[in-house]
């Protein structure tokens, strides 16, 4: 008799795979491992997906926010070009947030409230797509159009673009300076490590009382601290009289 494929069972076989190439990454994971994470044998397995490939593009379109529910099965391996253009259309998603944008076209203005706001948006977007972000960090060592694409399109865009903001937020003209821009990198660490990194780490580091809203807010303040006191101590002083 025929094993039935379910909806459920790909699900389950999808955020195994997410969990599998999060932790271990493309070489090191295993059919077998997935399999198991998901609670199902390597028989099952293969009635859903082909390959090892088609696994990760389960992973990618899951992590990305699409849908897979009406996937033809098994799923074919697409080629490493269809999974990675998935995430490039998500990166476009992500690339942008009202505040960010706003503080970027010529004559806005901008004061210390502007940039905590910019902090929070960064959060709640580096929150959302945490799971993507992870995911796509441990495989670009091994698929270097995950790196071009996160590393430049997203991490670069958002550093330079917070560093201009920072300079306008201290009435300063010109180019942000490289230690600016190293200001606006640690700002987005700041965040990041408070939207993401810290729900990875273990009950032994976990702040005790630590709410999401108060992780919200104490980032978004402090993304402002860093980038406005740069910005400030960069910006020409003018002349005494």
């Amino acid at each position: 008799m025929a094993r039935k494929k379910t909806a459920v069972k790909l699900e389950d076989i999808a955020e195994a795979a997410i969990a599998c190439f999060s932790e271990q990454g493309i070489r090191r994971t295993q059919m077998a491992d997935v399999a198991k994470a998901a609670g199902v044998s390597a028989g099952t397995l293969y009635l859903y997906v082909s390959s090892k490939e088609a696994l990760l593009h389960l992973a990618i379109l899951k992590v990305c926010a699409r849908p897979i529910a009406e996937l033809p099965l098994p799923l074919a391996d697409p080629g490493i070009a269809a999974t990675v253009k998935i995430f490039a259309e998500r990166a476009a998603e992500m690339r942008h947030w009202p505040s960010f944008d706003e503080a970027l076209e010529p004559g806005a203005r901008i004061n210390d409230g502007t940039l905590r706001q910019v902090g929070r948006e960064l959060y709640d977007m580096l929150h959302e797509a945490r799971r993507a972000i992870w995911l796509v960090d441990r495989c670009a060592r091994e698929v270097p159009a995950f790196e071009q694409l996160h590393a430049l399109d997203l991490r670069a865009r958002h550093r330079d673009g917070l560093a201009a903001i920072a300079l306008k937020a201290a009435g300063a003209a010109g180019s942000p300076s490289p230690g600016l821009t190293l200001a606006a990198r640690l700002a987005i660490e700041t965040v990041a490590w408070a939207a993401m990194h810290r729900l990875r780490e273990s009950s032994t580091n976990a702040i005790a009382g630590l709410g999401a809203e108060d992780a919200r807010e104490t980032a978004a303040a402090s993304f402002a601290v860093i980038l406005a006191t740069t910005a400030r101590a960069d910006a020409p002083q003018a002349p005494d009289h």
